[in-house]
């Protein structure tokens, strides 16, 4: 199954999306970036790809540490707010299934809670390690499945409850890489070996009165499913998300546990 359509609401989604990234998604994906960096034993004068790059976070890191990097992104919007954001990289528009480079091009990959949003994060994986010189590593995350989450336990729930599921687009499931037995197998079946797993006590930190609004702005799946329900069922998955989230709310808006996975393997 390619997935097609949701494929293009993805990109889509996420081409909308480029503009805001940086008071939302960003406010938790960043908290990644330190732990990916020593995963992949980031140094100097090393070449990095960054896939699905978004505005270039991972990218604009790596270039601080004096790493030859360039990023990808299949989003338009978002290699266009990448190359404002850090004028002297250099950012493309790609597909991480079949990655613009040539073979044994870099020492790194990574690749910041991108791999769920792609159709087929196994052949993703397979183009990594393509891309990588002997003895390079690839690093992914990924959230933590809703029975590990604070948050997704609780979106999901109130969707199970409240949504009609299947008028979404047809999509894989995103939650395949949150089973480090299942991301090894693949990972096996992608070429690496040497494979590692840490799990990060990130959080997602969302500003403002209504975490419903903000929540719809922070990722593209879940709007998806929310965007295809009728108006009532959207008036009740916002009372009921906001309530669900109350206990987490701060001074400046909330803070909800919402682990993450980094996984690493090594091309030999």
């Amino acid at each position: 199954m390619t997935y097609k359509a949701f494929t293009q609401a993805e990109r889509q989604g996420w081409h909308d999306r480029a503009e805001v990234y940086a008071t939302h998604t960003a406010r938790a994906t960043v908290q990644i970036i330190p732990a990916m960096f020593d995963a992949l034993s980031v140094r100097p004068e090393q070449r990095l790809l960054d896939v699905a790059c978004g505005p270039g976070y991972v990218a604009g890191a790596a270039a601080a540490l004096d790493v030859d990097v360039e990023g990808i992104d299949y989003a338009p919007g978002m290699v266009g707010a990448a190359r404002k954001r850090f004028p002297h990289l250099k950012f493309n528009v790609g597909n991480a299934e079949a990655l613009p480079a040539q073979d044994a091009s870099f020492e790194a990959v990574a690749c910041n809670m991108g791999l769920f949003h792609m159709g087929d994060p196994q052949l993703a994986m397979r183009e990594a390690f393509r891309v990588l010189r002997p003895s390079g590593r690839f690093s992914f995350s990924q959230w933590t499945a809703p029975q590990d989450s604070e948050l997704y336990a609780r979106l999901f729930a109130a969707l199970k409850d409240e949504a009609d599921l299947s008028r979404a687009d047809t999509a894989p499931d995103a939650y395949v890489l949150s089973d480090p037995a299942a991301v090894e197998k693949m990972m096996k079946n992608a070429g690496f070996s040497q494979m590692g797993t840490r799990r990060l006590d990130t959080k997602l930190i969302a500003h403002g009165d209504d975490f419903f609004d903000f929540f719809m702005q922070f990722g593209v799946r879940v709007p998806l499913i929310v965007a295809a329900q009728d108006s009532d069922v959207k008036t009740r998955l916002r009372t009921r998300i906001n309530a669900d989230m109350a206990p987490y709310r701060t001074g400046t808006g909330f803070e909800v546990p919402m682990p993450s996975l980094l996984y690493t393997g090594t091309k030999q």
